[in-house]
């Protein structure tokens, strides 16, 4: 099986996002972002259709997609600040975004089709979408003809409805030196070029002028970095990281710098101006909100109303920095639920971890700006461990996948602050990761509030005390590989209950179905 491989910067430490999802909320930005950059001008009418057996139908309005799927189709990135807005928006603007359920033939919990209609009012353009985790997606159908677009890399794609148009097609492309492939159906030929980074790829939209070209299609990223085309980075996971690094003797930022830079065309300045554009996001996510209302827009039942915000002045037993960076982390918790800018890390249901255990901590032990990235840097490649061999989606692998390899990650970052050696890092974010193993997904109402707040609390705490056990010689004995391979099984073995469908866990509670009760409530038809 083909290995693929994942960026720190695309996957894991981001998208800068608006709250409250990921999978629900970024991921779907990115794919109605992408879907723009196909249909080429503006989109006036569109229905997005959830798979009826999924995720979508019950979680659309607490988790984000509406406007995801929206902000994305009127060309919003994930970091927009117009993007909480963007239903409103397209309303105002005469635009008819429609969400509607059908059965689409189950493949994945965030599967979606898209139909974009042209100014005749028929469907002009169809695709079927997948949200797989952090923010990642995948398009793997365009009008009935397979593809694959994950927003990385520019793709062009150019269907013909006859042989003269392939024709057409073909010379031009080999006179320019395009590579492509061809796909031939009853419905014509799809041609695919995925052009060297850096060409110049407008000229090829003079296809269309050619008889029996119906269209020339662009997708161009969406995504931070663009991966270097027929290549692979460096190494794909810890065991490689060791083996790379075994006559190099490189701190386990280091080998991010090395992965990223071998994954994608960016420098080693780039990646840390990308670096510190994420620490200063997160940074700002840790702002303390005042939540004493009784009615916060975009919380649902607003867990910490009432709690005391001073670690001092309340009675508790002295967790002394810890205590501070638990606050951190509900505060960004807090900010991704009234949909404000915050970093998945790796996703936004467990997007306080991080930015509390590596910005946090490390600011109140006075770690400069360069040594917080550093830490970022190693949680970052861990991530990519995680996604390259399992999954960070908690409709695929439940809270474990999130939470849990939001933990693995900060006990990693926390070890590089403490000056951890490679080895030192990776024990730590696989102890993290095994004392997560088996975590379930159940978000109360769809929202990422209950128990998803106090989770990412339990995740910190777990992370630091996994760094420390690991900086004083505790060995977990089980490799980091091994442990990330054993979650995404786990992830398989646990019915789709307890995987982020509302249909479980806590959802289930007499209070759960209250509360899911007062959401469905105010949640429109599908």
């Amino acid at each position: 099986m083909e290995k693929s491989y994942y960026s720190i910067y695309n996957d894991v430490l981001g998208p800068i996002m608006t709250g409250p999802s990921s999978s629900h909320s970024a991921g779907c930005a990115r794919i109605g972002k992408t879907v723009r950059s196909l249909f080429g001008r503006e989109i006036v009418k569109a229905d997005v259709v959830f798979e009826q057996q999924g995720s979508y139908p019950s979680t659309y309005i607490g988790q984000g997609s509406n406007f995801g799927f929206t902000g994305g189709l009127l060309d919003y990135s994930t970091d927009d600040v117009r993007l909480k807005d963007a239903v409103e928006i397209a309303k105002a603007e005469g635009r008819e975004i429609v969400f509607k359920k059908a059965p689409l033939g189950f493949k994945h919990p965030n599967q979606a089709r898209i139909d974009v209609y042209g100014d005749d009012g028929s469907v002009e353009m169809s695709v079927m979408t997948f949200s797989v985790g952090g923010g990642m997606f995948e398009i793997t159908q365009l009008d009935g003809f397979d593809v694959m677009m994950n927003g990385g890399n520019e793709q062009i794609f150019i269907l013909c409805d006859t042989d003269e148009g392939v024709a057409a097609a073909e010379k031009y492309l080999a006179e320019a030196g395009f590579a492509y492939t061809k796909d031939s159906q009853a419905a014509g030929t799809m041609i695919t070029v995925k052009p060297v980074f850096g060409t110049d790829t407008a000229p090829v939209a003079e296809l269309e002028k050619e008889n029996g070209v119906r269209y020339v299609r662009y997708a161009k990223p969406v995504l931070s970095v663009v991966k270097r085309q027929d290549s692979t980075a460096c190494f794909y996971n810890a065991l490689e990281a060791e083996v790379y690094n075994k006559d190099k003797n490189k701190a386990l930022w280091q080998l991010a710098m090395d992965y990223e830079c071998s994954y994608g065309y960016v420098t080693e300045e780039d990646v840390w101006n990308l670096t510190r554009k994420v620490m200063e996001a997160m940074r700002n996510s840790t702002k303390a909100l005042d939540v004493s209302g009784e009615n916060i827009e975009g919380l649902l039942v607003n867990p910490g109303r009432d709690m005391v915000r001073d670690v001092k002045s309340a009675k508790t037993v002295d967790t002394g920095i810890l205590g501070n960076a638990m606050l951190a982390a509900i505060a960004v918790m807090e900010n991704s639920c009234i949909r404000n800018i915050v970093v998945a890390s790796p996703t936004a249901g467990s997007s306080g971890v991080v930015p509390a255990a590596v910005v946090n901590i490390g600011i109140q032990m006075g770690c400069s700006e360069e040594e917080i990235c550093k830490g970022l840097m190693a949680a970052g490649i861990v991530g990519v461990f995680i996604a390259n061999q399992a999954t960070f989606g908690g409709e695929v692998g439940a809270c474990q996948a999130e939470n849990g390899s939001a933990s693995a990650m900060a006990a990693a970052g926390v070890a590089q602050l403490l000056g951890g050696d490679v080895t030192q890092c990776f024990r730590a974010a696989g102890m993290a990761m095994q004392n997560m193993l088996g975590l379930i997904c159940d978000p109360v109402a769809g929202m990422t509030e209950i128990p998803c707040i106090s989770r990412n609390v339990s995740a910190l705490s777990n992370a630091v005390m996994s760094a420390n056990m690991a900086m004083m010689g505790f060995n977990p004995v089980i490799p980091l590989d091994e442990v990330i391979i054993t979650m995404g099984k786990v992830g398989q073995q646990l019915p789709a209950e307890l995987r982020c469908t509302c249909e479980g866990g806590l959802c289930k509670t007499a209070t759960g179905c209250r509360i899911g009760a007062l959401a469905e409530s105010q949640r429109p038809m599908l």
